[in-house]
């Protein structure tokens, strides 16, 4: 995905702005201070200062595919680093980070399995991954059931363990969030 524009990313964070839901991630994430964390598809930042809060703006990281949402995230939260990337091309280290999680962007992915693959590369061991998303009936902007299979199956397949999903009632939404942690040893 190449991201938004400057102006759709703009009215994005203001129509979509949902405090409760990017507290429940980062809660369920439970940070712990000095603990290295990922935010993927960051948007304007509103999750990326909470995890900060927890962990130090120091050791926060993100990635956007959206130079708007990028700048926005920057700004909102100094000292982090704060990269353009999309999930399939995190510039990261792998096993650099304690906590990975995304909030209403897996959706918006071209190669869904490049992704999580490239993800799971990124945990470190005993590291934990979160991935959160609108509950749907139908695909569209979030998961189904079917599509919650899917993920957990191949987030399997990638050597994740624990994998189960975590559903929040969030205002009149339920957010499904998969999670799942690096095994300690290979």
């Amino acid at each position: 995905m190449s991201g938004f524009g400057a102006v759709g990313a703009r009215l994005y964070a203001w129509f979509n702005r949902h405090p409760e839901t990017n507290r429940a991630v980062v809660d369920l994430a439970e940070l712990r201070a000095g603990e290295p964390v990922l935010e993927v598809g960051c948007g304007p930042g509103v999750a990326l200062e909470l995890a900060a809060r927890q962990a130090g703006a120091e050791y926060v990281a993100a990635v956007d595919p959206s130079e708007t949402f990028v700048a926005m995230a920057r700004k909102r939260v100094p000292g982090a680093d704060v990269r353009l990337a999309g999930a399939e091309t995190v510039p990261f280290a792998d096993g650099s980070f304690a906590a990975i999680y995304t909030l209403a962007s897996m959706h918006h992915w071209d190669d869904r399995d490049a992704g999580l693959a490239r993800l799971t590369a990124k945990l470190a061991p005993g590291g934990r991954l979160l991935l959160a998303e609108r509950l749907l009936d139908r695909p569209g902007h979030g998961i189904t059931p079917g599509q919650i299979g899917e993920v957990a199956a191949r987030l399997t397949d990638f050597g994740q363990t624990g994998v189960r999903t975590v559903e929040r009632r969030v205002g009149r939404r339920t957010l499904a969030v998969l999670v799942s942690e690096r095994p300690l040893a290979a």
